[in-house]
Parts: C-alpha cells; structure tokens; sequence
C-alpha cells in the first residue's frame, strides 16, 4: 500500500480541473486559448498539482509542505521522511508520452519519488503514476541539447510504479498473444504464420511498451 492512494489521486485531480475550467474561461474573457500551446498550459498547471496533492497527504500526515521553487522539493512529507517530485504532461503530437526528470537534481539526491499526471487537452481525463524510489539508471543519458533533461526508460521505471487512475497496458504482453494465437492457428497461411514468428520474436525480445489510457473525472 503506497502513501498516495486513488482517492487522494482523485480528490486532487478534481480540484486541478476546477482550476483549469476557472482559468479557461478568463483566458476567453481576454480572447486567448488556454489549449493552444499545451505545454505552457501544462507549465500553468504545475503549481496546481503541488498544492492540491499536497492538501490530500496533508489529511494523512503531518508536517506536509509544497514548494516548487527551483532547487527545492516539490512536496515534503516530513513523517515520512519523503520527497516527492510533480511532474505534468499530455501527449506529444505523435501520441507518445514522455517522462522527464531534472538530471542535476537526480544526481544531487540519488533516488526520488515521482508523481506523474498525464493529462488529455481538455483537461478532462488522466492518469496518475507514482513511482518510488527512481535514480538515475532509470533514466535515460543526458544528451547534448537536452536543457539539463532526461526521459525514463520507462521499460524500467515502471517496475516502481503505482497506478493511481487510468490504466497501463503492457503493448509487449498483448502483441506476444497475437502472434501465438496467429500461429497456433491451423487456419494461418504459412506466409502470415512467418510473419507472425517474426513479430512474436521482435516484442518477445524488445523494451517492454506501454500503452497509457487516461480516465474521465
């Protein structure tokens, strides 16, 4: 059992929602779209999460404090002797979603607790992940232009990970049964058997992937 449960997953999320809706309609009292550059509505955002998450662990447990300033833990639980991190993404164009850390700061503290909420454009539907105890092998190199960024392997940060709403769905493990499925056929024509053997090999061998579906609050 984690520290952060569904419930308190939800109750800040719906919080985080009313702060949108309220912030959408005085960006349209000013002629302006909230929703067109997600990133920096994301970047908005951000402070909700802490505030709102932090009042939920603060139900729970004592000497809770949010911050957010740089340099500083995002959230604080001091009966827990923990630091959690907020991070808030949406899907990039491709549909891919990426998980990113501050190296400089997971250099510094070595592990850290991280909390994930991938949210859709309208703000309407998420998922909460937290994963505990990430360090730097989690994560992929720091590259040459990357802004002092790194995104998670997510093959290996997900093995730390606590699904508070929405579903993960492993794309290796439901692939695997289609291809056995296709090749056990006696139906499946030697061509699509070869290819299905192919393919069985390629997601049998390959990172795990992961499919991120968002649930409607």
């Amino acid at each position: 059992m984690s520290y952060l449960t569904p419930t308190m997953a939800r109750e800040a999320i719906k919080k985080m929602k009313s702060f949108h809706d309220s912030a959408r309609d005085l960006y349209r009292n000013f002629d302006m779209d909230l929703l067109d550059n997600l990133g920096r509505r994301n970047i908005i955002m951000s402070q909700t999460q802490e505030k709102f998450f932090a009042q939920e662990l603060a139900t729970q447990y004592a000497g809770v404090r949010e911050d957010g300033r740089t340099g500083e833990p995002d959230i604080v639980i001091e009966e827990l002797d923990k630091e959690l991190e907020c991070k808030l993404t949406s899907r990039h164009r491709s549909g891919s979603i990426s998980f990113q850390s501050d190296f400089e700061t997971l250099q510094k503290k070595g592990a850290l607790d991280y909390l994930y909420v991938i949210a859709d454009q309208e703000f309407n539907k998420f998922s909460v992940l937290l994963f505990e105890g990430l360090t730097i092998d989690d994560f992929r190199p720091l590259s040459t232009g990357a802004r002092g960024k790194v995104a998670m392997f997510k093959h290996k940060g997900m093995k730390k990970c606590r699904q508070l709403l929405g579903n993960c769905v492993d794309l290796n493990e439901i692939n695997i049964a289609k291809c056995k499925k296709k090749i056990a056929d006696p139906k499946t024509t030697p061509s699509v058997k070869r290819k299905a053997k192919k393919s069985l090999s390629y997601w049998q061998e390959t990172p795990t992937k992961y499919r991120f579906d968002l649930e409607a609050i």
